[in-house]
């Protein structure tokens, strides 16, 4: 071969090496080095105006004895249902629903049912999938390996790709497949050719890529949008948003994380939920639906503000949940029976349900275009929501009704000073309930009229009056407050026997701020007894309340009254030193 001719051959390879783009990563290769964003950058450009081509508004179950799926349309409409073996969670993505069991993966309409394809699986455990209405995307994972397959229409595999790496949910936007691996990275991939066409690198721990509306995200926390500033993702650049840190029941998750199976039947994981749906916004490139997220708790559901965190509105159900889903103008919510509500983002009312017709295992519910319907207005007030909360005797609610307490402690109007009282005086309530109200009472500032109200109920059991009020807070709150009406009935409880030595201490420590001189007999009446049987601290003060008491009220005849006490041997020991303090103290 001449020297022309090789050295020809050889241009001819350099050229076509310089065409293959060698700044493109290999798939899945870990030698890449992040080249800034240029490789999505180009990705990008090459989808800014791709649309998704399939869409549903679907809720879809596990049911039977976990052998067949039922799926709903939540706009209203028959419910379908496909028999069929169930090894993990249905994926609604698109118009598909992919469906894993007896070694198979199977595609179904999600309008109708309706079987369009299914593959062998060779008993790969099932991640997710991703649809833009021509390919399907599938990612599958065992010990060591995972696997990506994308299929067609027709059911033929256009690739399957095999890999090391921990791969989560994919997405698929026209015709690139997005799949998330080794939790920070999101690779895009040619669907025809399996090539890697750009690369994202992401500072928030990825598992999921997923379409929600019209847009795509990535994240497993977050949402970080795929837009024009994803290019910067690597350096903290891109659209992104989260929600508020702050006390929740349990330990909700956003999302389970995709690189693990979802068990076809909802677990104690599925009732101990987050949700929250991204939007696209004009100067933070992405936000929350409705300004809202939710958080589900067995049979709570509670809103709270996306920008705050604060507590909105609480929903009780009358079963216990099993999944749901942020939507557009609120939240769907799953139950063991088989019902699908939809409640408003503003206040948490239900406006639709439909149902699945029978009880179910498990449940998703996926929205493209669907929104819930506003609320009429005019629903409870969030006092009144927590009041139906705490009233719900259920172990399982105790984390929640707790944390729900502490909110409503924060309510500044009278009504929740009336639900805390309420609490505490319920013989019914967990005990862990009644001292937490009781502790918010003792604060409170406000609801004297509903104060004064539950101190004229007296413990009786043939009226019954199953349990006193909490009268110790109730004595605190009301001296905090001046109010000297409720002095009488402050004083009918020192020799009430139902009533906590504690809650004796703090009636008669009030009466020293609100008492008058009607309340003079009964503090007599409770030092001559007590002074010489107080057998604890609690008592021990409550006289020398009373001493103070007296001694204000009729400073003549009772400083003759206490001298005589603390000189007095039958006077117990600790009470005598005490009454010497009240006397020797200025007027």
């Amino acid at each position: 071969m001449s020297i022309r001719r090789t050295l020809g051959l050889l241009s001819l390879a350099l050229l076509a090496a310089c065409g293959s783009d060698p700044s493109k990563p290999k798939t899945f290769s870990t030698d890449w080095l992040d080249d800034g964003g240029k490789s999505i950058a180009g990705v990008y450009q090459r989808l800014r105006n791709a649309t998704p081509a399939g869409s549903s508004d679907v809720a879809v179950a596990v049911a039977g004895n976990g052998d067949k799926v039922v799926g709903v349309p939540l706009a209203g409409g028959a419910p379908w249902t496909f028999p069929h073996a169930v090894d993990a969670r249905p994926v609604v993505a698109g118009g598909v629903v992919v469906v894993s069991g007896g070694n198979e993966v199977v595609a179904l309409d999600a309008v109708s049912g309706k079987r369009l394809w299914a593959r062998p699986t060779g008993g790969m455990p099932f991640l997710g999938a991703g649809d833009d209405g021509r390919v399907t995307a599938l990612t599958f994972s065992r010990a060591g390996s995972s696997t990506v397959l994308v299929v067609d229409r027709g059911g033929q595999v256009k690739q399957q790709i095999e890999t090391a790496s921990p791969v989560g949910v994919p997405a698929v936007l026209g015709g690139v497949v997005f799949v998330p691996w080794a939790n920070q990275y999101v690779s895009a991939l040619d669907s025809g050719t399996g090539e890697e066409l750009g690369r994202a690198v992401l500072r928030d721990k990825v598992t999921h890529a997923t379409m929600i509306g019209q847009s795509l995200y990535f994240g497993e926390v977050t949402f970080v949008r795929f837009d024009e500033r994803i290019p910067a993702a690597s350096s903290g650049g891109a659209s992104r948003v989260t929600i508020p840190s702050r006390e929740l029941p349990g330990t909700p998750r956003l999302r389970p994380p995709g690189t693990e199976k979802v068990p076809a039947v909802a677990n104690a994981r599925d009732q101990d939920r987050l949700f929250a749906r991204p939007v696209p916004a004009e100067r933070a490139g992405v936000s929350i639906d409705s300004g809202r997220f939710y958080a589900s708790y067995f049979q709570l559901v509670m809103g709270f503000d996306a920008a705050r965190g604060n507590l909105t509105w609480v929903h009780t159900h009358p079963t216990e949940l099993l999944g749901g889903a942020a939507i557009m103008g609120g939240v769907a919510i799953c139950d063991e029976t088989g019902k699908v509500q939809v409640l408003d983002a503003r206040d948490g009312s239900v406006t639709s349900e439909v149902s699945f017709g029978e009880p179910i295992k498990s449940c998703v519910v996926h929205a493209d275009t669907f929104r819930a319907k506003a609320s009429a207005g005019g629903g409870k007030a969030l006092a009144a929501q927590i009041q139906e909360a705490l009233a719900t005797k259920e172990a399982t609610l105790a984390t929640a009704q707790r944390l729900l307490l502490r909110e409503l402690a924060t309510q500044t109007d009278a009504g929740a000073t009336k639900t805390l009282i309420d609490v505490a005086s319920d013989p019914r309530a967990a005990p862990v309930l009644v001292a937490d109200a009781r502790k918010a009472i003792a604060t409170r500032r406000n609801g004297a009229s509903h104060m004064i109200a539950a101190l004229g109920r007296h413990y009786d059991f043939l009226k019954d009056v199953l349990a006193s009020p909490p009268v110790g807070p109730i004595a605190d709150a009301l001296a905090a407050m001046k109010e000297s009406t409720a002095a009488p009935l402050l004083a009918s409880y020192l020799a009430d026997p139902a009533i906590t030595d504690d809650d004796v201490k703090r009636a008669s420590a009030a009466l020293v701020v609100l008492g008058t001189k009607d309340e003079l007999p009964a503090l007599k009446q409770f030092f001559a007894v007590y002074r010489g049987t107080a057998e604890n601290e609690e008592i021990v003060s409550a006289v020398t309340s009373a001493a103070a008491a007296i001694l204000r009220l009729d400073p003549k005849e009772g400083r003759v009254l206490l001298e005589g006490a603390a000189k007095d041997p039958n006077t117990v020991e600790a009470a005598r030193g005490r009454l010497e303090a009240v006397l020797a103290s200025p007027k």
